[in-house]
């Protein structure tokens, strides 16, 4: 029995003097250190106002010995993902002494275009019809509209219903030549250029070939679009 007793003090001993020599963290403190290595990591990725929730460690306390501790995270991909699964290394005054796993949520909030209404197909985005808003983009991260695309032109393919952020993947440029629209027709040959008037019969942006129509003569060409209502026909 005294040498049970014995053999249990020991072991009480050198626990206590195991922790008196460690640096001991909370659960808490290593996910916070995670989450700012994280952050740090995705900001390269994008300028939007992140939080990280780290979902479980494989431990309750992280205990190490004495001596500087820093963490370094590898990510499963070079990119932004809502959802990861890092790799956390432990190092104290510069040598590895732990990795382990830890899955981390990773929420994004941006600035971003918003309907304010129900805006029609085919219809420009600008201030009458969208808003700025911030919101939370990690499930459509980089298919939504910034504020600063307002000038850029965009169209709408499809209806948006009010508050439904206006995602980039349902929009279009706005073309140089509308269908329907009135456009110069610039007839070319032998370095003798003529101009008249007609009608678009598709959407274009410079570079394009699309039909017109001069209504004058009731005749079809076939041109390239080389700028704002303007169409260039080699003949």
């Amino acid at each position: 029995m005294k040498k049970i007793l014995r053999i249990t003090l020991i072991v009480i001993l050198a626990l206590s003097s195991l922790k008196a020599n460690a640096v001991i963290l909370t659960g808490n403190e290593v996910k916070a250190a995670i989450a700012k290595q994280v952050i740090e990591q995705y900001n390269q990725y994008t300028d939007a106002q992140l939080s990280v929730e780290v979902a479980g460690i494989p431990f309750k306390d992280l205990y190490l010995p004495n001596g500087k501790v820093s963490f370094k995270i590898k990510s499963s991909a070079n990119k932004f993902m809502a959802r990861d699964l890092e790799k956390v290394f432990v190092f104290v005054d510069n040598n590895l002494v732990r990795t382990f796993t830890a899955p981390v949520i990773v929420k994004a909030y941006q600035d971003v275009l918003v309907s304010s209404g129900t805006i029609e197909r085919e219809k420009e985005i600008n201030l009458s019809v969208a808003r700025i808003e911030k919101k939370e983009v990690s499930n459509n991260f980089g298919y939504y509209l910034k504020p600063e695309d307002l000038s850029k032109g965009f169209l709408t393919k499809k209806y948006f219903t009010e508050g439904e952020i206006i995602d980039k993947r349902f929009v279009k440029q706005r073309p140089d030549v509308l269908r329907n629209s009135n456009v110069t027709v610039f007839f070319n040959s032998n370095n003798l250029t003529i101009s008249l008037e007609g009608t678009a019969l598709a959407d274009g942006t410079i570079g394009d070939n699309i039909c017109v129509i001069n209504k004058n003569y009731n005749k079809i060409y076939k041109g390239t679009v080389v700028g704002e209502n303007r169409i260039l026909v080699k003949i």
